[in-house]
């Protein structure tokens, strides 16, 4: 973080999802007759995101930063009646076979280094605070919606709301290996706009990472966990929302070149429970580059 020091980064993630649930009596498709209804609504989503971060030292204690997500979701609805037999003809006013794709909430903020190696011999801990913006879109409750028996969609990609965002991260250098850590959290303080207050995520992981005396790479193990309350729809849980993962994450980092790094990480989640419905989440994959650079010489004023 020394001053005048840039970063510059972009992160692809891909990730599938299949989910599904039973049909309610408020979910009832309009003009359908009760014995020709589904039984079940499933859904496999691909998930795809691509991430464009920066950050810039003020300070060799501090940093500006910023996120800028684009989302994008595939989505392929299938029906089934009370025998399992998929409707291959069903058309409904809850999910349909689409993408979605667009801006997410950008994140600004600052990373404060509250512990450098000049302090404690081969240890930093940062703090990272800042707040999601509303930028990515959102949309009316889908669940006034379908019991209006009005088209709806339950995909969206911003809160509508500035979300405060807080972090930690901390390495610690050993002889052959380094302790790593980090813990990120997300806490909506109100609704927005249409009654959607999104769930409080807490996100974090502890692992090892040695470079088994190789120069330009190394390599990294590490669990993590994801949980995220129920997003609300003004003083309603939302349906099939909130869950706690545990995932196995392995990844490898390599150095090309003086300020180049590139990282291949995969994510196996390995526990989910989710609230409401059923959901799988096979895996997660994400490639980054990022580019390290000075904006002057280092014995410039």
């Amino acid at each position: 973080m020394d001053k005048g020091r840039v970063r510059v980064g972009l992160t692809m993630v891909g990730s599938f999802i299949r989910a599904s649930h039973g049909v309610e009596p408020d979910q009832l498709e309009p003009g359908v007759d009760l014995q020709d209804q589904p039984a079940e609504h499933a859904l496999d989503i691909g998930v795809l995101q691509w991430n464009l971060d920066a950050q810039l030292g003020v300070h060799r204690r501090f940093a500006v930063e910023l996120l800028l997500p684009i989302r994008a979701t595939i989505i392929n609805a299938t029906f089934r009646d009370r025998s399992g037999n998929v409707r291959d003809d069903f058309s409904s006013i809850h999910h349909r076979d689409e993408t979605i794709s667009g801006l997410g909430d950008i994140v600004v903020g600052g990373r404060i280094g509250l512990v450098l190696p000049d302090d404690v011999p081969r240890w930093t801990l940062a703090l990272r605070t800042g707040a999601s913006l509303p930028t990515g879109n959102t949309e009316p409750d889908p669940f006034v919606l379908g019991e209006r028996g009005e088209t709806h969609q339950h995909m969206f990609f911003g809160s509508g709301t500035v979300d405060p965002v807080f972090g930690l991260d901390t390495n610690i250098a050993f002889d052959r290996w380094s302790l790593v850590g980090w813990a990120v959290t997300r806490t909506p303080l109100y609704s927005n706009q249409y009654g959607y207050r999104r769930g409080h995520a807490f996100i974090g992981g502890v692992g090892a990472q040695s470079g088994f005396g190789l120069e330009r790479w190394s390599f990294l193990i590490q669990p993590e966990w994801f949980f995220e309350t129920p997003a609300r729809w003004r003083d309603t849980a939302a349906r099939n929302s909130g869950r706690l993962s545990l995932l196995a994450t392995g990844g490898i980092v390599f150095m090309p070149a003086p300020g180049w790094q590139v990282q291949l990480l995969a994510k196996i989640p390995y526990f989910t429970r989710a609230q409401g419905g059923q959901l799988r989440w096979p895996f997660v994959a994400m490639l980054g580059f990022n580019y390290t650079f000075d904006l002057a010489p280092p014995d410039a004023e």
